[in-house]
């Protein structure tokens, strides 16, 4: 179901030599920061509900921007690519891996480049601000382990397209296997190699979504081969590849 516009009232500041005179003189100035971060903390726990709450609040009070460009359209660009900027950063705090959140960054400034309009802009960012947190709830890398194995989890990310091989991973982080696989299981309670299966599974989970062959799936997530993927689906999930997409009634 499409989303409501946004429906967010908005004003651009003029352009000022002092700023902060004119802000005393007119009482107007740039909408309080606290609301902003409302929102970015919202996006950074994974709070849908807290981004719904912030932009009803920014419906209800409005916007109020600084003076970026004289340049109407260039205007709207400048404040709609911080924003992004700044959500992205709050994504990847509230755990979701760097790879992903740039590639998202990348993909929606080019999509705002395209936007013509104020309303259009808000609209987009709202619908993204959702997108985001949704992401963040759905992909994030937990934070509360040390920084190697926050590392080893995004090495892995990264290359789930690969033959993934425990002494490659230590190699990668300038440690040994023993103690990479020592030192996973003690703060995760899993063993690397169930951390590096259940991953690909997941992942398997999407590709079936997206409508990929089993033959495609085992080759790019290089299982042994067809059997050795379906039997270890099956291990973890209880039912075969075939028989989850017939479930979710693909």
């Amino acid at each position: 179901m499409a989303r409501q516009p946004s429906r967010i009232g908005y004003k651009f500041l003029g352009s000022s030599k002092n700023f902060l005179y004119d802000a005393r003189e007119t009482g107007k100035t740039h909408t309080t920061f606290a609301y902003e971060l409302l929102l970015y903390r919202a996006i950074q726990n994974g709070d849908i509900t807290g981004v719904d709450n912030a932009i009803t609040l920014y419906r209800n009070s409005g916007l109020v921007i600084g003076h970026m460009s004289d340049n109407p359209l260039r205007e709207i660009h400048y404040w709609a690519v911080s924003a992004i900027a700044i959500a992205i950063h709050y994504a990847i705090l509230g755990g979701l891996d760097e790879s992903e959140a740039y590639q998202l960054s990348d993909r929606y400034i080019q999509e705002i480049d395209l936007i013509l309009t104020m309303e259009e802009c808000l609209d987009y960012l709202c619908d993204k601000a959702l997108e985001l947190t949704r992401k963040v709830n759905e992909d994030k890398i937990p934070q509360c382990y040390s920084p190697l194995i926050n590392q080893c989890m995004h090495w892995i990310h990264i290359h789930l397209h690969h033959r993934l091989k425990i002494a490659d991973i230590a190699a990668e982080l300038h440690v040994s296997r023993d103690y990479l696989s020592q030192a996973f299981k003690k703060e995760t309670g899993i063993t690397l190699h169930r951390y590096i299966v259940d991953q690909k599974l997941e992942e398997a989970q999407h590709m079936l979504s997206q409508g990929k062959s089993l033959y495609e799936i085992s080759y790019t997530l290089c299982f042994c081969n067809e059997s050795h993927f379906i039997q270890l689906f099956k291990k973890k999930y209880h039912v075969t590849p075939v028989e989850y997409l017939n479930s979710a009634g693909r």
